[in-house]
């Protein structure tokens, strides 16, 4: 209500507009998906177990590749032997965390380049990436303390082996990529290979 000169109130109306139900926005920002955190800890758990399968096949080959000056400066066989234990140990908590950076690596891949993802039990994500980097460590390992092998890169077949399983892996995904540009399925494969042969060449 408002007052005027001659005492008489006025009323002021204030009408509004009846909007209807406003949509949000989408958002610009691409919502990316990766694999379940659950499948690369369980992975990340398995592939060390394994490695811990093999420290006593690791320890056989530190020890057999000491030099024989450095083996006589030591002399003592429990000296020795404790040295053995402690670079077995080290290697095991190195390998632990180049696992891990790896596995991020492959996480980071998965998440980026192949945004799209199977369904695995109706609930867990799994993705191209994870398959590669799962197959390119784990049956390597369990490879190794099965058949007792020291060094599976001896093996027949096995620089051949991880360039054909990545291929084969963005073949069973290759719905989720076929729609891209020519550069960024070079992109992908590329991108396969080198996450593959990192372990190979490591």
């Amino acid at each position: 209500m408002t007052s005027t000169e001659d005492g008489r109130e006025s009323e002021t109306v204030i009408s509004v507009a009846k909007v209807g139900k406003l949509r949000p926005e989408p958002s610009a920002a691409r919502e990316w998906v990766s694999t379940s955190r659950s499948l690369w800890i369980a992975g990340y758990i398995l592939l060390m177990a394994l490695v811990a399968l093999r420290l006593p096949l690791t320890r056989k080959y530190l020890n057999a590749n000491v030099p024989a000056d450095v083996r006589s400066e030591i002399g003592d066989d429990r000296l020795m032997n404790l040295s053995m234990t402690v670079g077995t140990v080290l290697f095991f908590l190195v390998y632990a965390v180049i696992i891990a950076l790896y596995f991020s690596l492959a996480a980071f891949l998965d998440k980026r380049v192949i945004p799209g993802k199977s369904v695995l039990a109706g609930r867990l994500n799994i993705g191209a990436f994870f398959v590669i980097a799962i197959l390119a460590t784990i049956p390597v390992n369990l490879f190794s303390v099965v058949f007792g092998v020291i060094q599976p890169r001896e093996v027949p077949g096995y620089w051949a082996y991880f360039p054909s399983m990545a291929l084969l892996s963005l073949a069973i995904f290759f719905r989720h990529w076929r729609g891209f540009s020519t550069g960024r399925k070079i992109l992908v494969v590329l991108s396969a290979i080198a996450l593959s042969t990192i372990v190979a060449i490591g």
